[in-house]
């Protein structure tokens, strides 16, 4: 794991993730919001369940990250066709999809993405299907994990090349000054060399809101 000085003056914040993760989308939601009141550009790469979590017992999730795995394929084609930007719209468009109307992880979702983000259906479906944009997932993926190790999941976040850390996990997206203050605190402990965890138990009454 290497960690580097980070400048509090840069703005850039590279947001790994998953997209079949309801969690990490709750992330992405308040980080879309941190940049309204912070000088954060968001630059988006890709984190793989699937990948992380092959020949792992216990996983419960095996087949969504399947799934997963076809629309991050996706994803990479859209960042080679149209950049990070139209990445991040569709990113957006598919969790609201996924998380807020409960649409598949499917084919249809990944041709409705593309025609809101002006691009070619049947390319887009042929992207999904491609395994070799794996290549580029896996290059994104070991990026974070050579940042904060492979005993984390998604999201990751780095300020600048570095430090990075896992999550912050929310259970709904803040806003405003809220949000800007938990970037804030964020920075503060990933700066530290020393900063390791900090953590608590997840309890029954703890659901996802994304709205």
């Amino acid at each position: 794991m290497t960690w580097r000085n980070y400048d509090v003056g840069m703005t850039t914040a590279q947001f790994w993730f998953d997209p079949i993760c309801p969690w990490t989308y709750v992330t992405f939601r308040w980080l879309d919001a941190v940049r309204q009141v912070r000088p954060v550009v968001i630059e988006p790469r890709l984190l793989s369940l699937y990948y992380l979590n092959q020949g792992r017992d216990g996983v419960s999730h095996g087949e969504a990250h399947r799934a997963s795995l076809n629309l991050e394929r996706f994803l990479a084609w859209v960042r080679h066709e149209a950049g990070p930007d139209v990445m991040l719209k569709a990113y957006d468009f598919m969790g609201r999809s996924l998380f807020l109307e409960g649409d598949a992880a499917d084919d249809e979702l990944v041709s409705e993405t593309a025609a809101t983000v002006g691009l070619d259906q049947v390319a887009a479906g042929a992207a999904a299907l491609d395994a070799s944009w794996d290549e580029a997932i896996l290059a994104d993926h070991y990026a974070a994990m050579s940042l904060v190790g492979d005993d984390v999941g998604s999201p990751v976040i780095a300020l600048g090349d570095g430090p990075a850390f896992f999550g912050p996990v929310l259970s709904r997206p803040l806003t405003g000054q809220a949000a800007g203050q938990v970037w804030d605190g964020c920075v503060a402990l990933a700066s530290q060399p020393a900063f390791f965890e900090l953590k608590r138990s997840r309890g029954p009454a703890v659901k996802i809101a994304f709205e």
